[in-house]
């Protein structure tokens, strides 16, 4: 899950991105925090078959990311993905995915900030209610700060990027020697149904391909630049994910759904003080990387009043930062039920995800000039499809979204069809 709203606001002047620090950008939309816990939980739901739904997803992220590349070119707008679903639909559909992105951004935060209290809790060897309450205190010390008026730099974001590829790359480099083939041995045994589940977990890892729909204003030759900085995320991200996907199956056994993978892998490295180190270390890249995503939301939610998307009480004053204080409080809420919870808060910001990929791809494919852009963006809305279909029940929640944004859009309609 990336902060779109900071990404975009944070690109610099226009006109002045080059290719490398045009792909750094793009990394820091694509790459988060939830890399950290999501290949345990795809582990937990197919054992080594999750590793067909890391492939999957890393083979659709290429006509998505590529059809988001396209639309940059064409069309390079700072409204993003609205933008070009109100051009080919109409303001219902724009208004639905704004809400679509709004009232979910804030369920992601507790989610987040327990992969990081998972890490703690595991350094310590404590139970479930620690990993709750190091999460509530790291999204208290969040909102404590945007509150404060704290505000995450384009600089620190790339910072937080960097420092995740890194540990990354230590992590497979540190596991390949201790890989063992065997280990695949009951990948056969999983079911389809499980490996759509962890397809259904594991969006939440791709998402942010949309980002070069409007950072395409920011380079200095979109039409040169885009091509190549897209292929070269599409390698990066999807080799470095489905191999560090791989090296934990490989090398950890059932080890790979365990609270702290990541961890897990750098022992074989750093010793006994991995653990310590990994967890300080998610703790304080969660804190950054959530800061952007509590500000994004928050000027997500005051630009959607502003312009009527949502009621006006939204675009007022910091409503909008309440709203998403009380949204994340309630995610907080549900994750203290029990350890299980996780994957449910998982699942509807993943189902949210898909539903904005589709609409966004769906705009492409009918506002896109060249036939070939449009092919593209159809198989990338058949990838989407598939995907929705590994959401089952959880696309209750973005239907949910858009029947009120329905009956939003209608009323509004109505008031201004009265005569003065």
């Amino acid at each position: 899950m990336s902060s779109d709203v900071e990404v975009r606001a944070g690109a610099g002047a226009a006109g002045t991105l080059g290719r490398v620090r045009g792909l750094a950008y793009y990394l820091g939309a694509v790459l988060g925090t939830g890399v950290i816990a999501l290949p345990a939980l795809a582990y937990r739901a197919a054992g080594p078959a999750s590793l067909a739904a890391w492939a999957a997803l890393v083979a659709a992220s290429v006509p998505i990311a590529w059809t988001f590349a396209s639309l940059g070119r064409l069309l390079p707008d700072a409204g993003g993905v609205s933008t070009y679903v109100r051009r080919a639909f109409g303001e219902y559909w724009a208004t639905a995915s704004g809400w679509w992105f709004y009232l979910t951004i804030p369920l992601g935060i507790p989610a987040s900030a327990l992969f990081a209290g998972q890490y703690a809790a595991h350094a310590l060897g404590a139970a479930h209610w620690v990993a709750v309450a190091v999460a509530a205190g790291i999204a208290g010390v969040v909102f404590g700060g945007v509150w404060a008026g704290v505000r995450s730099s384009s600089t620190l974001q790339l910072i937080v990027a960097g420092t995740i590829l890194a540990v990354l790359l230590v992590a497979v480099g540190s596991g390949v020697p201790h890989a063992d083939v065997s280990r695949l041995a009951s990948a056969a045994s999983v079911g389809w149904g499980g490996v759509g589940q962890s397809l259904a977990l594991i969006v939440w890892a791709f998402a942010g391909w949309e980002a070069m729909s409007y950072l395409g204003a920011q380079f200095r030759d979109p039409r040169r630049d885009l091509g190549v900085v897209t292929a070269s995320a599409l390698v990066l991200v999807g080799g470095l994910y489905l191999a560090l996907a791989v090296v934990s199956v490989l090398a950890l056994g059932d080890g790979a759904g365990g609270d702290a993978p990541l961890a897990s892998l750098l022992a074989f490295a750093l010793g006994p003080v991995a653990p310590a180190l990994t967890a300080a270390l998610a703790v304080v890249l969660t804190l950054g990387v959530l800061t952007s995503y509590a500000t994004g939301a928050a000027e997500l939610g005051r630009s959607l009043g502003e312009a009527g998307s949502l009621p006006g009480w939204f675009g007022r004053g910091r409503h909008s930062l309440a709203a998403v204080t009380a949204l994340s409080a309630l995610g907080l809420g549900v994750l203290a039920l029990g350890p299980d919870t996780t994957e449910v808060l998982v699942r509807l910001v993943t189902a949210a995800i898909v539903a904005v990929y589709a609409a966004g791809l769906a705009a492409a494919a009918r506002i896109l000039p060249a036939r070939g852009e449009r092919v593209m963006a159809g198989l990338g809305f058949v990838a989407v499809a598939g995907l929705a279909a590994s959401c089952g029940w959880y696309l209750a929640w973005p239907a949910a979204l858009a029947a009120a944004a329905a009956f939003r859009h209608a009323r509004r309609r109505r008031t201004a069809g009265r005569p003065g």
